[in-house]
């Protein structure tokens, strides 16, 4: 069946300043630096929204997958409790990511993904792989970092923990399609302006961006069926 999935805009915003002396004087166009940074700054935003909003305004209302499998931890069939004590990343162990992948459905599984930080990538995968059976040395020593797990990609987002203490129930890491599970839209992509007034007593340019943007966490299942994301929480 269809849904309705309603996406209200909200404006992220980002204000900074640079002299006019660097502006006049940089080699390259420090405006256009600016504006890449500002786009990062709002990409990592919407990544934090998207992960961990709950609902207040410093998510702009956003309510994230954290906080849904989290308020549904105690009947989500999505909400897969890692083994007893395994509540921080050096404690998974390949038993808790399959039963997490076996809760996936079919339908997601074309799409599926692992969503994990990179401290708990090194942490899970990549320490589970170097564990395996058959690594050779130059597999063990070209610093490459695991980038799929059986047979998954693995996408590493800094929004997600990064720690290495208790996890317990907290989502550790996620497995599915993630655009699946939720919907982003973009009204207005970043637009940025310089802004000659702003610090005009300081003999300073503001350079100012934004953007309107919405995420909606809409389907992450229930406590029947397990939706397209599930997640692996720390026991």
């Amino acid at each position: 069946t269809w849904g309705r999935v309603n996406l209200v805009a909200k404006k992220l915003a980002a204000l900074t300043r640079m002299s006019t002396e660097l502006a006049d004087d940089a080699v390259i166009n420090v405006a256009d630096d600016l504006a890449s940074e500002i786009a990062y700054a709002f990409a990592k935003k919407e990544d934090d929204c998207g992960w961990n909003g709950d609902g207040t305004s410093t998510y702009g209302g956003i309510i994230g997958v954290k906080a849904k499998f989290v308020a549904g931890l105690a009947s989500f069939v999505g909400a897969v409790d890692a083994a007893s004590g395994h509540d921080t990343f050096a404690e998974i162990d390949n038993t808790d990511l399959v039963t997490a992948m076996g809760k996936l459905p079919m339908f997601a599984r074309a799409n599926a993904k692992w969503f994990i930080s990179a401290l708990g990538n090194a942490m899970v995968f990549e320490r589970l792989a170097a564990a395996s059976g058959g690594v050779t040395r130059t597999e063990i020593t070209s610093g490459r970092p695991v980038m799929s797990y059986l047979g998954y990609p693995v996408v590493i987002d800094q929004t997600l923990p990064a720690v290495t203490t208790d996890l317990s129930d907290l989502p550790m890491l996620y497995f599915g399609d993630l655009g699946a599970a939720c919907k982003m839209g973009v009204r207005r992509g970043v637009a940025i302006k310089t802004l000659a007034e702003r610090y005009a007593e300081y003999d300073q340019i503001g350079v100012m961006g934004t953007e309107r943007f919405d995420i909606n966490v809409h389907d992450i299942g229930d406590a029947t069926n397990a939706g397209p994301l599930v997640a692996l929480m720390g026991e």
